[in-house]
C-alpha cells in the first residue's frame, strides 16, 4: 500500500497523483471521489453523491438506476474534466471563499490509506465499490429544536400540523409518511446488503440512536470489515444506546458529534423537549467511557438565539477538554447572526480578544463570522422576533427571558 502524507494539500496532491498516474487528464480543481465512492440518503430516502448535492431524483431502492444514470455519468465527466457541475455549487462557493469544502474533505478522508483501486472505479464504476454511506434516517426525533425543520423532526412536523401558522409558505406541505421509509424491513435489508463493504458510515436523523435496528445492522458487518470502517453519529444525545457502545471497539474509529446550543435555560429553549441536566449527565457518561477509538465532540450551530450563551458553553467544554465544532446557521435565515445587533457582536469580540483556551479554534471561527456579519439586518431581526413570538405562544415560553434585550433591538 502506498504511504499517505497527512497534511491537507499533501493528501490531495498524493491522491490526485495516484489518479494522474493512470488516468489523464484529471483537473484537480474539480476532481471529487464522491460520485464514484460515496452515497448520501436524505430524509426522504432519496440518493445523491453527498449531502450538498442539489439533484435528488432516485429513491434508495433505485440504486442501480441512480448509479448508472446519465446525470451521474455527466457529473463524473465534468469533475474529471475541470467543469464545475452546478449540482456542486455549495462546494464551489465554499472554496471560492477560502473554505474547506466537502469535496476537499471527501478527497482527503476517502483517499487516506485506502486499499482500493481508484483507476478501476473511475474507468468502470461498480456499486460494490461504494465505500462511504451518509444515511439521514428519516425525521424520527424526540425534540422540537427552534432552528430545525419538519423534515428532520417528527415532533416538529406534528407541531406544525397542529399549528398551521408555523408552516413555511415557501415549502410544500410535509406528510409524516414521506419520512417513515427507514422503519421498513426493506431499508434494513438494503443496509445489510451494502454497508459491509464500507469504510465510512455516517448516521444522522432525526435522532439516529432512536432507530431500533442500527445495532443489528452494525453487528451484521463482519468483524474483519469492522476493523476497516469508521462510524460517525450526529446525535442530540437525549438517549445513550448502550448496546451500540458495546461494539464500538470492534470498529476502526467511532465519532460521536453531539448537537449543543448553549447551556442551561438557553439550551432548553432552543432544544425544546430536553433538559440541560439530562444532557450534561449524558455528556459526562460518554466522557467517562474508556473506549480508545471513540472521538467525542460537540457540534454548535452559531445563530442569533444562542449567541449570548457561547462563552458560558465554551467554558463548560473547556473544563471538560471537549472540542466544539462550529457550524454557521444559514437556514432558517431569520436566525442568522445578521439579525443580531452590532453592539452584541462588538461586545463578543471585545470579551474574546485575549481568549487562549482549549477551544481557541472555535472562538476564532465565531469571531471571524461575527466580524464578517458585523452589520445588523433589521428586517431579519424583525423576522426573528416574530418567529420566536409565535413559538413562544404555542410552547408557553418567553424568549425575552432567554435572549438579552440588547441582542434583538430594532431601530
Amino acid at each position: 500500500m502506498d504511504s499517505f502524507p497527512m497534511g491537507g494539500m499533501g493528501q490531495i496532491n498524493w491522491l490526485l497523483g495516484k489518479v494522474f498516474k493512470y488516468f489523464m487528464p484529471v483537473k484537480k480543481e474539480t476532481f471529487c471521489l464522491a460520485p464514484w465512492y460515496s452515497l448520501n440518503v436524505n430524509s426522504y430516502g432519496k440518493l445523491a453523491p453527498c449531502c450538498k448535492f442539489k439533484e435528488q431524483n432516485y429513491h434508495f431502492d433505485q440504486l442501480d438506476e441512480y448509479f448508472y444514470s446519465d446525470s451521474i455519468k455527466k457529473l463524473r465527466q465534468d469533475l474529471l474534466g475541470g467543469i464545475k457541475n452546478t449540482n456542486c455549487d455549495k462546494c464551489w462557493k465554499t472554496e471560492s471563499n477560502g473554505g474547506d469544502s466537502l469535496r476537499l474533505i471527501t478527497n482527503r478522508t476517502l483517499g487516506r490509506g485506502n486499499d482500493f483501486n481508484i483507476m478501476d472505479q473511475i474507468k468502470n464504476p461498480k456499486i460494490s465499490n461504494i465505500k462511504s454511506f451518509d444515511l439521514q434516517l428519516g425525521n424520527l426525533c424526540n425534540l422540537k429544536c427552534v432552528m430545525c425543520s419538519p423534515s428532520r423532526s417528527s415532533q416538529l412536523l406534528a407541531e406544525v400540523n397542529l399549528n398551521p401558522i408555523l408552516k413555511d409558505k415557501s415549502k410544500l406541505d410535509y406528510s409524516q409518511k414521506d419520512f417513515n421509509w427507514p422503519k421498513g424491513s426493506d431499508f434494513k435489508e438494503w443496509c445489510d446488503r451494502h454497508l459491509p463493504q464500507s469504510i465510512h458510515i455516517k448516521f444522522t436523523g432525526g435522532e439516529p440512536f432512536l432507530i431500533p435496528w442500527i445495532n443489528d445492522v452494525l453487528n451484521a458487518i463482519p468483524d474483519s470489515n469492522k476493523k476497516r470502517c469508521i462510524l460517525h453519529f450526529t446525535t442530540n444525545l437525549t438517549v445513550i444506546n448502550e448496546k451500540i457502545f458495546d461494539i464500538f471497539e470492534k470498529f476502526k474509529e467511532v465519532w460521536i458529534s453531539a448537537s449543543v446550543e448553549g447551556i442551561g435555560r438557553t439550551y432548553e429553549y432552543l432544544r425544546f423537549g430536553h433538559t440541560w441536566n439530562e444532557l450534561s449527565d449524558n455528556i459526562k457518561k460518554i466522557s467517562k467511557k474508556k473506549i480508545s477509538n471513540l472521538i467525542f465532540q460537540i457540534n454548535h450551530v452559531v445563530q442569533t438565539p444562542s449567541y449570548h450563551s457561547i462563552l458560558d458553553m465554551t467554558t463548560f467544554f473547556d473544563e471538560m477538554k471537549i472540542k466544539i465544532h462550529p457550524i454557521l446557521l444559514t437556514h432558517p435565515q431569520q436566525y442568522h447572526i445578521s439579525a443580531l445587533t452590532k453592539s452584541a457582536k462588538q461586545n463578543f469580540l471585545a470579551i474574546t480578544e485575549k481568549y487562549t483556551g482549549f477551544n481557541i479554534d472555535f472562538i476564532k471561527f465565531v469571531r471571524s463570522v461575527s466580524q464578517e456579519f458585523i452589520e445588523q439586518k433589521h428586517d431579519l431581526t424583525k423576522d426573528c422576533i416574530e418567529r420566536l413570538n409565535v413559538l413562544d405562544k404555542i410552547r408557553m415560553n418567553n424568549h425575552k427571558d432567554i435572549i438579552p434585550q440588547q441582542n434583538l433591538q430594532v431601530c
